[in-house]
């Protein structure tokens, strides 16, 4: 009893589950609906038009070219071969006509719902889009890529079959509801041995949806995996080169590959086994209608006549090939799930940092630059990395963050633009929370150069330009000039028009870093983040970044992260960060007087 309990229980939350995600699935359609509504119109008078010609030639067979034994439309019992034959090409006309009709609608179905499902997926890929830039670093920090990609690209298209199959749905459906009606009408012993192999094709539709769906998630789950070790793979070329990893790689990526061709090949083991005896079953059962209603017709049983063996086989296209449509529909089902399914659970995951109601807007020319950690305190999960932090820092002030690898520099100064919130305690710009503001407008008011600068594929023009595509060239100039970039621009072919490549790899470090710096220029904002900017250049490179960083921080408050402790001996103030707080605080030479952490470091760093 218990067993079944649960298994009921089980059952009930697996159906809920599916409610939900159906749910989900109609908020989608929903602003869509007119349209499609009339695609699902046009495919159920597609499908009714589809049977009519079958219809008119069982009246044809048995009444003009059989006997003519009674009157069919202006056709009297009795007519002579001539009257016939204008009856048989006015017969044809009429057909050509309703074929031509039942096609007309077939081109505007498809057009239509061709444009209608391209409107729906245009709007879930925006809304994907839209959720990952919502999505706080936490997430990015333990998600691989390649599943985010899967969910983006893959699922995606999986669901878009699904829809676009939903209307072939509607079709075979009307064909499973309506034939057996007009079979029974015309012969209701003939249409039930045409129905005899419908149990058959049941129990195939039935075992094709219950055993495909928890290979599909297995499938997408191997297919996100192919992904990820791709990614990673074109991402880490040169460490897979530099230390002669192109076996292990191989194997990694042939293992993956190898689950993935297994799940495939038991898909189609299931698939191709219950389509198979679906096919087969069909053609047993065209080949009894014919025998079996032949043997009817010579005992004159069941009313059952030449016209009406014809229609049946006709009509047995649309029974059965309905049953095996919605077998293929359902194959596709079954996966458009599972990516329904991983779609909405990922647009389900809230964001760690968002926006509070009625957040304000951080307005540019509005902000000093004072800058307060009140007793902040951080933890990734359950490991603490910040503890009861206090700092005030004043408009126009240059704080260096020094301290031992891991000490949580990064982490300290990644909570001011709200890359992730404290635990607990409050930080403040100009003395107001910076949670009180949009997450977009405090954002735009704080310019970071990171240790490694991403640049996007695209021009020079659009890496500085993306950010603040209403700069004009002078600003842009300018811009690249303060950051002892311009000149190199120019001796490049194309000069702002030059392609960086993927991730900027046509350009140098310095140089991209020099662009970063550019771009915060453009920025032109009140507070500025460098974190370890100079740390990954030569010598000469960094003596033009650091001169450019100079002019960049004339008047801003700034927050710098260096190991070269050269490189921020200028600063007002020197922050060193060790066992999750700030333990020592002072100019260069203060803390140099100490003889502390900082001085121990400064000693390390000179020899």
């Amino acid at each position: 009893m218990k067993n079944v309990k649960e298994t009921g229980e089980q059952f009930s939350a697996g159906q809920n589950k599916k409610t939900e995600y159906m749910k989900h699935f109609w908020l989608f359609l929903k602003p869509y609906k007119k349209p499609l509504s009339t695609v699902y119109f046009l495919f159920f008078l597609n499908s009714a038009l589809n049977l009519l010609p079958a219809i008119g030639i069982k009246y044809y067979i048995d009444h003009v070219l059989i006997a003519n034994d009674a009157n069919i439309f202006w056709l009297k019992a009795g007519s002579t071969a001539f009257e016939k034959t204008v009856f048989s090409l006015v017969f044809i006309a009429i057909m050509a006509v309703l074929i031509f009709l039942a096609n007309c609608v077939g081109v505007a179905m498809h057009r239509k719902a061709t444009r209608s499902v391209e409107l729906v997926i245009y709007s879930i890929k925006l809304k994907l889009q839209d959720h990952i830039n919502k999505l706080s670093l936490a997430y990015f920090n333990s998600a691989r890529v390649g599943d985010i990609l899967t969910k983006t690209v893959s699922d995606i298209n999986n669901l878009s079959l699904m829809l676009r199959n939903s209307f072939h749905l509607v079709y075979v459906s009307i064909h499973l509801l309506l034939v057996p009606v007009i079979m029974f009408f015309i012969s209701p012993l003939l249409s039930i041995i045409a129905m005899l192999p419908m149990p058959v094709l049941a129990y195939a539709f039935y075992a094709i949806r219950t055993k495909l769906k928890p290979l599909y998630r297995k499938q997408r789950s191997h297919q996100s995996q192919i992904t990820s070790q791709l990614q990673e793979t074109i991402s880490g070329i040169k460490e897979i080169k530099a230390f002669s990893l192109e076996d292990h790689s191989s194997e990694v990526y042939r293992t993956v590959n190898r689950q993935f061709y297994d799940v495939q090949n038991e898909i189609m083991r299931v698939f191709s086994f219950n389509h198979q005896l679906s096919y087969g079953t069909m053609d047993w059962g065209r080949m009894q209608i014919a025998v079996i209603g032949g043997i009817l017709m010579f005992y004159k049983i069941g009313s059952v006549t030449l016209g009406t063996i014809t229609l049946f086989l006709m009509l047995s296209n649309y029974l059965y090939g309905s049953i095996g449509g919605i077998m293929n529909v359902m194959n596709l089902f079954q996966d458009g799930m599972v990516g329904l399914e991983r779609i909405v659970d990922f647009l389900k995951i809230v964001p760690d940092i968002k926006d509070k109601p009625g957040a304000a807007k951080l307005e540019k020319d509005s902000v000093k630059g004072n800058v307060s950690f009140k007793n902040v305190k951080f933890s990734y999960g359950r490991a603490p990395v910040l503890d009861s932090i206090n700092l005030d820092v004043i408009a126009g002030e240059k704080i260096a963050v020094v301290g031992p690898t891991g000490s949580g520099k990064t982490t300290l100064l990644s909570l001011l633009p709200r890359f992730y919130d404290p635990s607990t305690g409050s930080i403040e710009i100009d003395g107001r929370d910076i949670r009180d503001f949009t997450q977009t407008s405090l954002r735009q008011n704080i310019g970071i150069v990171f240790q490694e600068t991403f640049l996007f594929y695209g021009t020079i023009r659009d890496n500085l330009l993306f950010a603040n595509p209403g700069k004009t060239e002078e600003e842009m100039i300018n811009a690249c000039t303060m950051a002892n970039i311009y000149n190199t621009i120019q001796e490049l072919p194309d000069k702002f028009d030059t392609l960086v490549g993927e991730r900027g790899v046509k350009l140098s470090g310095g140089q991209k870093q020099r662009l970063a710096i550019a771009r915060v220029f453009l920025k032109n904002p009140a507070i500025v983040i460098l974190d370890e900017a100079t740390s990954s250049v030569d010598s000469v490179t960094e003596k033009l970044i650091q001169q450019s960083i100079d002019k960049m921080l004339e008047n801003r408050t700034a927050f710098i992260i260096a190991h070269r402790l050269s490189t921020i001996q200028k600063c007002d103030r020197i922050i060193v960060l060790a066992n999750k707080n700030i333990i020592e605080t002072g100019t260069h030479e203060e803390l140099l007087n100490k003889k502390g952490i900082y001085y121990d470091m400064h000693n390390v760093y000179a020899i």
